[in-house]
């Protein structure tokens, strides 16, 4: 469904009200009945997983493809280990040194299982018509971690520099491959999670991680497709590389105090964050979230560029309860408000 996404973002800011866009994908599969191995193997399992959620939680203005950050890296080669009750997660790497970083040759883009994913949206086009699709990716950064292990990739920061960024541009030529074959599916929008940049200094995630998600966003990105970044890191003092990239949106996780981002992010530039999904969502009580949350939009009542969601994605195993006490407590702000 063809969305112009630049208004999309204006209304949400024009808003009264605070909108919601959780990572929310996996908890809802125990409800139909379907495994984490079956919900990400599939495009119509993922679709159907995607139109789950916004029944359940009609108040979630996007509707997002699993969170599933191996696909990228699967594609060139890595293994992946599937859990009845975790996300996919990769095992071990491919890279090893700079030959083996000059040797790796991009894949081709319907590799592993980029065709599920892109075709997750044209099937999720056909039962959702009331609002954006956004498919899901990895970072430059992130991904060259993933294929080179995370250890090696830090220390190339400081020592092998130039193998390091031969990598990142074999990765960028990658995703801004996947990135069309979203868009080309019909897809509204991608969140490229960048978590591994968050382990950057300023001027490190803006010369391995910024620079390189702005190649991908000057690519790929116009009025009716809109890139989220998404960083979970500690990122405070990173904000200014990463608005650099020219993304339309940017999330952030709990590594950070959504008081220190907003300040830094002009006003008609949509961001997200950052409700906890481990301390509140996971490990927390239904009041817990609720009063966790409620103190989050209180913070955030100055922005109206601010939209509620959660820090990351959360796990299948968090329980509905916690689910609804966050979207009651916006709910609830925005009825105050209101009134």
């Amino acid at each position: 469904m063809k969305i112009n996404m630049q208004k999309w973002a204006e209304d949400i800011i024009a808003a009264p009200d605070v909108k919601n866009l959780p990572v929310l994908y996996f908890p809802v599969l125990k409800d139909i009945g379907m495994t984490v191995p079956e919900s990400v193997n599939s495009p119509e399992c993922i679709a159907r997983t995607m139109k789950a959620v916004i029944d359940k939680y009609p108040d979630t203005i996007a509707a997002i493809t699993g969170m599933d950050l191996t696909v990228d890296a699967e594609a060139f080669g890595i293994e992946v280990n599937f859990s009845e009750k975790q996300a996919p997660n990769i095992v071990g790497h491919i890279l090893e040194n700079a030959a083996d970083i000059e040797a790796l040759e991009v894949p081709d883009i319907h590799s592993g299982r980029v065709d599920i994913f892109a075709q997750a949206c044209v099937e999720a086009e056909k039962i959702i018509t009331d609002r954006p699709v956004f498919g899901g990716m990895l970072g430059p950064f992130s991904l060259a971690a993933n294929l080179l292990d995370i250890n090696k990739c830090m220390l190339m920061t400081l020592k092998e520099k130039a193998a390091l960024h031969e990598l990142l541009e074999k990765c960028t030529d990658w995703l801004i491959s996947r990135a069309l074959d979203y868009k080309a599916a019909g897809a509204n929008g991608i969140l490229i999670a960048e978590p591994t940049a968050g382990l950057l200094s300023p001027r490190a995630c803006a010369a391995f991680s910024s620079d390189y998600v702005k190649k991908i966003a000057d690519a790929v990105q116009d009025d009716y497709f809109f890139l989220i970044l998404h960083d979970c890191g500690k990122v405070t003092k990173s904000v200014e590389s990463m608005y650099a990239t020219g993304c339309k949106g940017f999330h952030f996780g709990n590594g950070v105090d959504m008081k220190d981002i907003l300040p830094q992010i002009p006003a008609d530039v949509l961001v997200f964050g950052n409700v906890d999904p481990s301390s509140a969502f996971f490990l927390g009580t239904a009041e817990s979230v609720y009063e966790t949350t409620a103190q989050l939009l209180e913070d955030m009542k100055d922005y109206p560029h601010f939209v509620l969601s959660s820090g990351c994605d959360l796990a299948p195993s968090i329980k509905h309860e916690n689910i609804e006490a966050y979207y009651r407590a916006c709910r609830e702000h925005n009825e105050r408000v209101a009134n």
